[in-house]
């Protein structure tokens, strides 16, 4: 084997690095849901909702990308669009499993007394 020889590795796409970190970041923000601290759930499943919908975007985008100009990032976008297409399914599930809960029990779930002229 040659010493002289350079080797060139193609440029790693930014969007599948964007990908991969916000799935990285919707695994923190859905799992902060479980936390036994008031309003968790209030604030966690938005937002692991929107960074779920991030990384699948912006997988999708980068694949695409990495398909034309030839670079690398193949795995990051992936490991992005499985983590945030697999908690996007699970906050929808979530969602409905919730008004689905409300609609065929409705008096089993406390609702304050200002919500009790509203109906869904």
């Amino acid at each position: 084997m040659n010493t002289n020889e350079e080797f060139t590795y193609s440029p790693i796409n930014n969007q599948a690095i964007l990908s991969l970190l916000f799935g990285i970041l919707t695994i923190l923000s859905f799992c902060m849901n479980f936390i036994p601290i008031p309003f968790t759930e209030i604030l966690c499943v938005p937002t692991s909702l929107l960074f779920g919908t991030l990384a699948l975007v912006f997988g999708l985008l980068s694949l695409k990308r990495i398909r034309k100009q030839n670079e690398s990032g193949r795995p990051m976008a992936w490991i992005g669009i499985m983590i945030g297409g697999f908690v996007f399914v699970c906050v929808i599930c979530i969602i409905v499993a919730i008004i689905s809960y409300y609609i065929f029990s409705p008096n089993s779930i406390h609702i304050p007394p200002f919500l009790d002229k509203y109906e869904i």
